[in-house]
C-alpha cells in the first residue's frame, strides 16, 4: 500500500495499533518507514513502539542505539510513559540505552535551564508592547520565529518561550496543559522582571497546540493580556463547552480582544474548528475576527504575513 504523506502512514499505524495488529504494523514500518526521511524521529518511535509489541527487544534496543548513533535522543517521558515500553522497565538493556538518551539530552539541552529567546525592537523602551509567542508541538521556540519576526519591525518586544515537555531532539511538545500553564507562567514572570514594556498593552499568541495554551490562558485570565492571536489554533474545550462558556463570559468582561487565523489548505479539522470557535467568541460578545489565508497550508509561509500584521494592529491597538 502506497503512502503519499507520511500522515497517511500515521494514520494507518494509529489503526493497526487501536486493533492490535502490530505484527502488520512492524512489517509496515520496516517496509515503508525509510521513504520519510525528515520524519525519521517519529518513524523510528512507531518501530521501536510495535517492535515492543511484539517482544522483539533486540529491534527495539537496536533502533535506539542507531539513533543515537546519528545523534537523535528521546526524552525521558517519552521512554517511561509509552505503553508500548511498560513491559521493558527495568530490563538492563533498555535502562542502558534510557540512561545514553538522558546524557545526550543533557548535553544538548539541560533539562532544567529554561530556553526563553527575547528579541528587542530599534528603539526599545518601556512603552514598547509585548508579544509572548507560543510554538507548535515538536519544534522549538526558535524554529517557528518567521511567525512572528516581522512584529519587531512593528516595535514590539517578541519573546518565544520554549515548552519543557520533549518528546524528542528539537520536538517539544505542550500535550499536558497543567504543566505547559505553569511553564508558560514561568517563563511569563521572568519577561516582567527582565524586560521593560508596556503593561497594558500585551498579547499572548500561538501556532497549532501553542494557540490552544494561549486561549486558554487568555481567556481564563491566568495572564494579564489584552488578547490572543492564534495561526492554525488547536480549539480549546472541546470536551467542555460548558467550560468554554464560562471562560467566555469572563473574557467578554476583561474586554479582550481575540484574532484567529487558518491556511486555506490547511486540515479541514483546523479550518471548521477555526470557524466554530469564531462563531462561539462572536455569540459571547468578544471583539475577534477570523481570516482564513489562500494558499496557506498549516505551516509557516511569507503568506501569512500580513495577516499577522493585521492580527497584531486589531488585538495590540492602544484604547
Amino acid at each position: 500500500m502506497p503512502y503519499e504523506s507520511y500522515f497517511d502512514l500515521e494514520d494507518h499505524l494509529v489503526q493497526l495499533f487501536q486493533n492490535k495488529n502490530f505484527e502488520e504494523a512492524l512489517n509496515i514500518i520496516a517496509r515503508e518507514g525509510s521513504k520519510f526521511t525528515e520524519e525519521r524521529p517519529v518513524v523510528d518511535y512507531w518501530h521501536m513502539c510495535a517492535a515492543a509489541r511484539v517482544k522483539n527487544y533486540p529491534l527495539v534496543i537496536q533502533i535506539a542505539e542507531n539513533a543515537f548513533a546519528r545523534g537523535m535522543w528521546y526524552g525521558d517521558g517519552l521512554w517511561r510513559k509509552t505503553p508500548s515500553f511498560e513491559s521493558l522497565q527495568g530490563d538492563p538493556d533498555f535502562e542502558r540505552i534510557v540512561m545514553v538518551s538522558k546524557t545526550m539530552q543533557e548535553q544538548e539541552a539541560p533539562i532544567n535551564e529554561p530556553v526563553l529567546h527575547i528579541h528587542l525592537p530599534a528603539n526599545h523602551s518601556e512603552t514598547s508592547p509585548l508579544l509572548v509567542a507560543l510554538h507548535g508541538n515538536t519544534t522549538t521556540a526558535q524554529k517557528t520565529m518567521p511567525f512572528w519576526q516581522e512584529s519587531i519591525l512593528q516595535g514590539w518586544v517578541l519573546a518565544l518561550p520554549q515548552s519543557n515537555q520533549v518528546l524528542f531532539k528539537e520536538a517539544y511538545v505542550w500535550n499536558d496543559l497543567e504543566i505547559a500553564f505553569a511553564n508558560v507562567q514561568e517563563h511569563f514572570a521572568q519577561i516582567q522582571t527582565r524586560v521593560p514594556h508596556d503593561k497594558k498593552r500585551v498579547i499572548i499568541a500561538g501556532h497549532s497546540m501553542g494557540s490552544l495554551v494561549a486561549c486558554q490562558m487568555s481567556l481564563a485570565g491566568i495572564l494579564n493580556v489584552s488578547g490572543f492571536i492564534a495561526i492554525g489554533p488547536v480549539i480549546p474545550y472541546l470536551d467542555d463547552p460548558e467550560k468554554l462558556t464560562q471562560l467566555l463570559v469572563q473574557g467578554r468582561e476583561r474586554n479582550l480582544r481575540g484574532y484567529l487565523i487558518v491556511g486555506e489548505k490547511d486540515d479541514s479539522s483546523y479550518i471548521e474548528g477555526s470557524q466554530a470557535f469564531f462563531e462561539k467568541l462572536q455569540s459571547a460578545g468578544i471583539e475577534s475576527k477570523l481570516e482564513v489565508v489562500p494558499g496557506a497550508t498549516h505551516d509557516y509561509s511569507p503568506l501569512y504575513d500580513a495577516a499577522f500584521l493585521r492580527a497584531l494592529s486589531y488585538v495590540g491597538r492602544s484604547e
